[in-house]
């Protein structure tokens, strides 16, 4: 409970100073109703609603009988691999390509959490990398890296 409840007012502070960084974007007279800043206000506000769920969720959870010592969080060891999973898709992206670079990411996070390889597996990270490619590049225009073999 404590530490949710820590995690959730960090949150909060992370929220607040990321709405006041938001509010010092410069207006244009090009802008559109949104406006540069409707994006990152919005994000903030989700980030402010995961903090308070979370703050909620921590003071009202009632600790289970006989669990009260166990800590059911994963051990920063299997949290730093997952961050490093993460950080070379960086680099991947760059030299592979993103949709590529992205099925890989999915198959070493699934591996990664222990699912036995199965042609399920292949199926989901090529439909997830897939799904995401499309979303982001043509559906909503936003450019995806461009590895530099494809």
């Amino acid at each position: 409970m404590t530490r949710d409840l820590v995690s959730a007012v960090i949150l909060l502070c992370i929220a607040a100073a990321y709405y006041a960084a938001s509010t010092a974007i410069p207006s244009s007279t090009l802008e559109d109703a949104v406006g540069p800043r409707g994006l990152p206000v919005v994000l903030a506000a989700l980030l402010a609603l995961v903090a308070i769920v979370i703050g909620v969720r921590a003071l009202v959870s009632v600790p289970i009988a006989g669990d009260a010592g166990k800590d059911a969080e994963a051990p920063w060891p299997r949290a730093i691999g997952m961050l490093v999973i993460g950080a070379l898709y960086i680099p991947a992206a760059g030299f592979l390509g993103y949709w590529l670079a992205l099925v890989l990411l999915l198959l070493a996070v699934i591996l990664y959490e222990g699912m036995k390889p199965s042609w399920r597996m292949l199926a989901v990270a090529v439909g997830g990398a897939t799904f995401f490619f499309l979303l982001f590049d043509v559906l909503l225009g936003v450019r995806v890296p461009e590895g530099v073999l494809f």
